[in-house]
């Protein structure tokens, strides 16, 4: 592209006169120098702190004294003693800033107390703990920690780890509000360790994952932001050497094409170990490429091969394997003109043997690499809201007018089931219509939960939107009760401070957009008090539907879980929806797909689909 013309004002060129056309300059080719990726050393008689200084407070970092340090991308401040401005910004334990910051110093913030641990591995979180450790002694550096949501997979695989030998360091990538959970599990999992048997681990989010990767000197990285992180993920150093990564909420990774799932899967590859954590990790054959290697081992097959393939190439590789493995998966073609694919069963035989085989993978036969086990089936109720005269006649008054514009959404038969047709434009009126129906029923529901938290619940109410979020919380507080807000512009500290106010009953009501890595259940340990959460009985209320299972399944597991009892707690979930609208087909679409989800993972009693119905319709 050619280097954009100066503007002229009437300051630079008088009117009417005649200006030259510019010099073409020959255009060279733009490089970028990375900034050296470590910190310096502390001089002697001083440390470094690595900040965590959020976007907003970076200035007034800055004039207290922290310096942003380029190459490895954070804030630093050197010194003998962190000035009290700047102490609220300390790194977390096992944050990248953490890790940076000890090997600056050289040293460590371990004190070396060995205390006594608080959470105690059942029965169950053993079990899986003997087969992950029991793939790897037969060869097999992969495991899919499957269980149903509340079942402790993150105890599990903590002491999983905590028990495999030859390993130093380890990656958990996982979303921002499960971050604190695994700190205090890593704790506690180690406490009871001498110093030098605890492991080094390193807590980073999905979205954080390019600060993984450090671009050599003299990188060609092109101008474009979209070329540069290309070229960042298929030319830049792995930054750190770890020996087990643990994908949390794998289905994260569903997308292979993704910027985090391919610098994850460069870790993978250099790692001597993996897990993959989700009670979703998927429903339907396509989804599971960030499982090919295992896979590959499984089968004994060649999927991937050993040439490095990234991003699409893999996405081509999966899918031709499964073409030729019978599935139902046909090929099309995509606005930039590359091949797609997409998992279309003629009828519900051939879509219950693709999903069966996948399961079969999943099992790992010989050598089994991962288990799945589900939890006590979740209460479920449809909870149809009649909309008033007023709320109809705003609604469908914006529906009728956007049908001359892109029609109705046309709903297909597929495999034995009904589908949204795939037009951008309609979809884009089911968001808006969505949206629409979510703020009309903000009244109905909040005097649905006044009268849930009257007769002494407490209750979990999940949106898909923050602005519907922010007005049923203020219609809520109008009325008197306290309510906590959980949503992604929170960091993880704030996030958990208003779940810890739930859970300890200060707030009878959260509301909150975030769908999974949360514990919003009874009895639960809460560390490192050693307390417990409040034994008010929970009631989730859906107010926003999900189109997939996978966001479902995980809303429903925020509030059924297992206690520190080891006992199951139930939470009723009610899925709430505006009768005679878009709402209505969400809903029975996202629980007809629960079942596809339960299947592939073994767990087909997760929902009974024509019971659900039955009771809509009653």
């Amino acid at each position: 592209m050619p280097p954009r013309k100066p503007t002229t004002t009437a300051r630079t060129v008088r009117a009417g006169s005649r200006r030259a056309a510019p010099t073409r300059k020959p255009r060279r080719t733009a490089t970028r120098k990375s900034a050296d990726p470590d910190l310096r050393a502390p001089t002697p008689g001083e440390r470094v702190w690595v900040l965590d200084v959020p976007f907003e407070d970076r200035s007034a970092a800055g004039a207290t004294g922290a310096r942003w340090q380029a190459g490895p991308g954070v804030f630093a401040y050197y010194g003998t003693a962190l000035p009290e401005f700047l102490q609220p910004y300390e790194s977390s334990p096992y944050s990248l800033q953490r890790w940076l910051e000890d090997d600056a110093n050289e040293s460590t913030d371990d004190e070396g107390v060995l205390r006594t641990r608080s959470m105690t591995p059942r029965e169950t979180q053993l079990e899986s703990v003997r087969r992950q450790l029991a793939a790897i002694e037969s060869g097999v550096p992969y495991f899919a920690q499957m269980d149903s949501t509340g079942l402790g997979k993150t105890l599990s695989v903590c002491e999983a780890v905590r028990r495999m030998t030859d390993v130093a360091t380890v990656l958990v990538v996982a979303p921002k509000g499960a971050l604190p959970g695994w700190r205090r599990t890593i704790a506690d999992s180690e406490a009871d360790l001498d110093p030098a048997e605890r492991k080094r681990w390193l807590l980073v989010t999905y979205q954080s994952t390019k600060k993984l990767l450090s671009v050599p000197a003299d990188t060609d990285l092109g101008k474009r932001k979209r070329t540069q992180n290309k070229r960042t993920i298929a030319l830049g150093d792995l930054r750190f050497d770890i020996d087990v990564v643990i994908a949390d909420e794998a289905h994260a990774l569903m997308n292979i094409e993704s910027q985090q799932s391919q610098i994850v899967w460069r870790y993978q590859e250099a790692a001597s170990a993996v897990v993959w954590m989700s009670a979703t990790p998927g429903y339907q054959p396509l989804h599971f490429a960030y499982m090919a290697r295992a896979v590959e081992r499984a089968r004994g097959v060649d999927i991937v091969g050993d040439d490095g393939a990234l991003g699409y190439a893999l996405t081509v590789r999966w899918a031709q394997f499964l073409e030729e493995s019978g599935f139902a998966v046909k090929a099309g073609k995509a606005s930039t003109g590359l091949t797609t694919w997409r998992w279309d069963p003629d009828d519900a035989a051939q879509r219950a043997r693709d999903i069966e085989a996948v399961h079969g993978w999943l099992s790992g036969g010989a050598v089994p690499w991962s288990i799945s086990r589900p939890s006590p089936p979740t209460p479920r109720e449809p909870l149809g809201q009649e909309l008033t005269a007023a709320q109809k006649r705003l609604y469908n008054a914006a529906w009728v007018d956007y049908r001359k514009e892109v029609g109705l959404p046309v709903w297909t038969t597929a495999g034995g089931r009904r589908v949204l047709q795939k037009n951008p434009s309609v979809r884009a009126a089911t968001l808006r219509f969505r949206q629409k129906c979510s703020y009309l029923r903000i009244p109905a529901s909040a005097d649905q939960v006044r009268a849930w938290v009257k007769a002494g619940n407490q209750v979990f109410v999940s949106m898909f939107y923050r602005e519907s979020v922010a007005a049923l919380a203020d219609d809520l507080r109008d009325g008197g009760l306290e309510v906590a807000v959980v949503d992604g512009s929170m960091s993880s500290a704030e996030q958990e401070v208003a779940i810890r106010r739930f859970q300890t009953g200060a707030a009878p009501v959260i509301v909150s957009t975030t769908t999974s890595a949360i514990n919003l259940h009874t009895n639960e340990l809460l560390l490192p008090e050693g307390t417990s959460s409040t034994l008010a009985p929970r009631i989730t209320l859906i107010h926003d539907p999900r189109w997939t299972p996978i966001e479902i399944r995980q809303i429903e597991g925020r509030a059924n879980r297992i206690d520190q009892d080891h006992n199951p707690t139930s939470s009723t979930c009610y899925y709430g929806y505006a009768e005679g609208t878009v709402e209505e087909e969400m809903v029975l679409t996202g629980v007809e797909r629960i079942a596809d989800l339960g299947s592939i993972v073994g767990q087909a009693d997760l929902i009974d689909p024509e019971a659900f119905l039955a009771a809509r319709v009653g």
